[in-house]
C-alpha cells in the first residue's frame, strides 16, 4: 500500500515539492490539472475533508493528486482486507497501515511543515501580494492539506475495522496531539458523511465489496417477451455494460441469477440507476432494425425483465426529480467509477 501513496513522498521529498516549482505558470498547472483522472472510492468513505477552497490551478492540481492517492490507497486496503484469509491477517493489514504506512506519513508531513515553517493551523492562510508570500502560502497550503487527509485516512482505517485495531482507538484531537503537538482544528478539519439518502431511508452508509461469483451474461438469457427489445439491439457497448451489472451484483442489487434482491429501498435506488445509466449512454440511441428512436420506457422495460422486476411507478418518479437522481450519484462512488458507455 505505500505505492498508492507514493506521490505524497513526492510532493514532501522530490520532483513535486510545491516550493521548487515556482517558475512553472498557471496554465502548465491547468493543463496537467485536466489531464488526470479522477480516482473514485470503491467504498463510501466514512469521513471527508473539511478545508478551504483552492482557488489556483496549481493548488487544484495538488489536491487532486492528493486526492486520487488517498482514493487508490483506500481502494487497495479494503480490497486487501476483503481477500485477507482470516482474522489474524485482517489485524495486520490493519497493523501496518496505521502503525507504518500512516504513522510514517504523519510523522513525515509534521517534519517538512516545522523545517519550512508553515502554520499548523489549518485555516491559518493569509494571501499575499509579494510573489515571496505567493510561495510560501502555496507550500503551507498544499502540505496542509496533506496533513488533512493523512488524518482522514487514519481515521477511515481505524473507524472502518474498530473490532480489529490492536492498539488504542484515537480520535481527530488525539492525532494532532500525538504528531503535531497542537490541538485539531476548531472548526474540525474532518467531517462524517451522512448516511444515504435518497428517496426513502435505510440505504447503508457503506456497501463492502463481496468476493465474486457472478458471471456477467452479455447476452439474452431469458425468452422472448413482447415489447422488450433485445440485447443487442438497445446495449451500446456490452463489455462496458457487463462491467456495470457485475458492480450491480456486487453492491446488492441484484443475484448471481439476475433476479432483484428487492431489499428495502433499492426499488428507488434502481429507478435512480436507470436514469444515471441512460445518462451515461449506455443504451443505443436507435433500433436500427425498426428505424425508430429507442425511448427512456423501452429501456426500463428491457432492464425490468432482465432483472425480474418491476419500477414503472419508480422510474416515472424520478423522470420528474433530477434533484434525486444527482444525488444519487453524488452518494454512491462506486456508480461514478463507472465509463461512459
Amino acid at each position: 500500500m505505500n505505492t498508492t501513496i507514493g506521490e505524497y513522498n513526492r510532493i514532501l521529498f522530490l520532483d513535486l515539492r510545491p516550493w521548487l516549482l515556482t517558475d512553472v505558470p498557471e496554465a502548465k498547472f491547468k493543463q496537467d490539472l485536466n489531464g488526470l483522472q479522477k480516482v473514485f472510492c470503491n467504498i463510501q468513505p466514512l469521513y471527508e475533508v473539511n478545508y478551504p477552497k483552492a482557488l489556483t490551478a496549481k493548488r487544484k492540481y495538488f489536491r487532486m493528486l492528493i486526492d486520487n492517492a488517498a482514493n487508490r490507497f483506500l481502494n487497495e486496503f479494503h480490497n486487501e482486507i476483503s481477500l485477507s484469509i482470516d482474522q489474524h491477517a485482517k489485524k495486520y493489514l490493519i497493523h501496518m497501515a496505521l502503525t507504518r504506512t500512516l504513522n510514517d506519513k504523519l510523522q513525515d508531513v509534521a517534519r517538512v511543515m516545522e523545517e519550512h515553517g508553515y502554520a499548523l493551523e489549518q485555516h491559518g492562510f493569509q494571501e499575499s501580494n509579494s510573489p515571496e508570500g505567493a510561495v510560501n502560502e502555496d507550500g503551507n497550503y498544499i502540505t496542509s492539506y496533506l496533513k488533512q487527509v493523512l488524518v482522514r485516512l487514519y481515521l477511515e482505517v481505524q473507524d472502518s475495522y474498530p473490532e480489529l485495531v490492536s492498539a488504542d482507538i484515537l480520535d481527530e484531537k488525539d492525532i494532532y496531539r500525538l504528531y503535531f503537538r497542537q490541538g485539531a482544528p476548531d472548526p474540525s478539519g474532518i467531517i462524517k458523511i451522512d448516511k444515504i439518502k435518497i428517496a426513502t431511508p435505510g440505504s447503508p452508509l457503506a456497501t463492502r465489496v463481496q468476493q465474486a461469483e457472478f458471471r456477467a451474461i452479455a447476452a439474452d438469457f431469458r425468452k422472448e417477451a413482447k415489447g422488450v427489445l433485445p440485447y443487442g439491439t438497445i446495449i451500446h457497448t456490452p463489455s462496458r455494460f457487463a462491467t456495470f451489472e457485475e458492480q450491480l451484483y456486487l453492491h446488492g442489487y441484484i443475484d448471481t441469477d439476475y433476479n432483484f434482491t428487492n431489499r428495502h429501498g433499492m426499488k428507488n435506488e434502481m429507478a435512480a440507476i436507470y436514469h444515471l445509466l441512460i445518462k451515461k449512454g449506455y443504451f443505443s440511441p436507435r433500433n436500427f432494425e425498426g428505424k425508430k428512436a429507442i425511448r427512456p420506457v423501452d429501456i426500463r422495460r428491457f432492464l425490468d425483465y432482465r432483472y425480474n422486476i418491476n419500477i414503472d411507478r419508480q422510474f416515472r418518479n424520478y423522470k420528474n426529480n433530477p434533484e434525486e437522481v444527482a444525488a444519487f450519484a453524488e452518494t454512491h462512488i462506486w456508480f461514478g467509477n463507472l465509463p461512459t458507455g
